[in-house]
């Protein structure tokens, strides 16, 4: 069984290390009653949507971002029935099944629906966490709090929630839903992908334990080769998991090892946490004729990140998270998305990742329009260009270069806000005092740098 959850990111300490956080905190943010809506296979069954004649045959979906060795990302009922399964290569798939149809996946169609699930369930709940992109699209969390008074029963708050998805998509799509609900999104989820379409699984408090106890050690978010280890051991169930001591665990996997015991408990209970979207920055151009050269694409990749970093809503931040998006010639999208290590305002510095992720996995078609869409900021850099050679001001001033031991206007200015506001300049020069010596300490000496 794959692995289910994905253990949402622990906030970090001032040096990139776990901070003061325990996961049993009731003062986290969010829901600690957590509804689990999830449709399996989305991307495949809004194919199907949008062509009904195919429900009834083998269908496959294409994954996305793939080059000439194309696998398969999702298959239908029928298709699995004939041996067809998801990673397999595209050849071994048609040798099983001659009759199935191959789709080209669309993620931009997708994450449009996506969006739309999203603000259809926030008409019921304040708090709504969708798992994200790619592969966990169609599964959102939604925060059931102290919302009984105004929806009823957990029962009776399930049936709301489907009754909202009926606004946004098809019956047949709503009815192979599954839901689960449970403290924690963890709880919530595999409860959600034990139940079946029409059987909501609703686990009270006390019988969390007894519940998870019964489920794979696949399910738990850990590295997939501790679980290798664990199912060779015999050890196949959160049962068996929970009946070694502690100690045993942690000298054998580590701090996942207490995890793993914390997660089968149900002593660790992640709440839901609301849904925070910055506004992204989208721009687009139309080819006027389909553009399959990637010279021509690069061109206009370089024209859009221009107009983006131009907008004046990204001022006075710097760009962290880039998607690249494209309309493909005869229907379909494709897309690639960087997140800079960086956070950084340069065109270069944001045109070079995604240059590289198109040169792997280029677009399947000609494309017939191109998007860029800045959905990640991070801080404004102002001090980028104290040394630059390529900056007016740096190291290299109206074409004149600085004699040594000049030093550049902006590194000047700085010390005198830093002095202003201190009292005395932070800075220090490194001076050679005796550079023969045997002794380090000896060769050089700090004294205050005051330009």
């Amino acid at each position: 069984m794959p692995q289910l959850y994905q253990e949402p990111a622990l906030p970090l300490g001032a040096e990139g290390k776990r901070g003061n956080f325990s996961p049993f905190s009731t003062s986290l943010p969010g829901s600690r009653q957590a509804l689990c809506v999830w449709l399996p296979t989305f991307e495949l069954r809004l194919e199907l949507v949008r062509a009904p004649e195919l429900d009834a045959t083998s269908v496959a979906l294409l994954s996305p971002g793939e080059g000439t060795r194309r696998t398969l990302w999702q298959v239908s009922e029928r298709g699995a029935e004939a041996g067809v399964r998801p990673g397999q290569l595209v050849s071994q798939a048609i040798s099983l099944c001659p009759s199935l149809t191959l789709l080209e996946p669309d993620p931009a169609h997708y994450d449009a629906a996506q969006e739309e699930m999203v603000e259809a369930l926030m008409g019921l709940s304040p708090i709504v966490e969708p798992s994200g992109r790619g592969s966990c699209r169609g599964r959102v969390f939604l925060g059931m709090d102290g919302l009984e008074r105004l929806h009823g029963s957990p029962f009776h708050q399930v049936m709301i929630t489907l009754e909202a998805l009926l606004g946004v998509f098809p019956r047949l799509l709503v009815a192979a839903t599954r839901v689960g609900r449970a403290s924690g999104k963890f709880g919530a989820w595999v409860a959600a992908a034990r139940a079946e379409p029409g059987k909501p699984i609703l686990v009270p408090d006390s019988e969390l334990p007894a519940f998870l106890a019964s489920c794979p050690v696949s399910v738990l978010p850990v590295d997939p080769l501790m679980v290798q280890r664990l199912e060779r051991l015999g050890i196949t169930t959160l049962e068996k998991l929970i009946s070694l001591p502690e100690p045993a665990l942690v000298g054998q996997f580590g701090p996942e090892g207490r995890r793993a015991l914390e997660w089968a408990t149900g002593r660790r209970l992640d709440p839901v946490r609301p849904l925070r979207r910055p506004h992204p920055i989208r721009v687009s151009l139309d080819f006027p004729s389909p553009a399959g050269r990637t010279e021509a694409i690069h061109g206009a990749l370089n024209r859009l990140l221009e107009k983006a970093l131009s907008r004046p809503a990204r001022r006075g931040r710097s760009a962290h998270g880039v998607r690249l998006l494209a309309r493909l010639e005869g229907g379909g999208s494709w897309s690639t998305e960087v997140i800079l290590r960086e956070p950084t305002g340069d065109k270069e510095s944001i045109a070079f990742p995604l240059k590289a992720r198109m040169a792997l996995s280029p677009p399947p078609r000609a494309v017939e329009k191109l998007a860029v869409e800045i959905f990640q900021f991070g801080p404004a850099s102002s001090q980028t260009g104290f040394f630059d050679r390529k900056e007016e001001g740096g190291r290299e001033s109206g074409g004149m270069e600085l004699e040594e031991g000049a030093v550049p206007p902006p590194l000047r200015e700085a010390v005198k806000e830093l002095k202003l506001k201190l009292g005395h300049s932070p800075l220090y020069r490194v001076v050679e005092v005796d550079p023969w010596s045997r002794i380090p300490e000896r060769r050089h000496a700090l004294l205050n740098f005051e330009p």
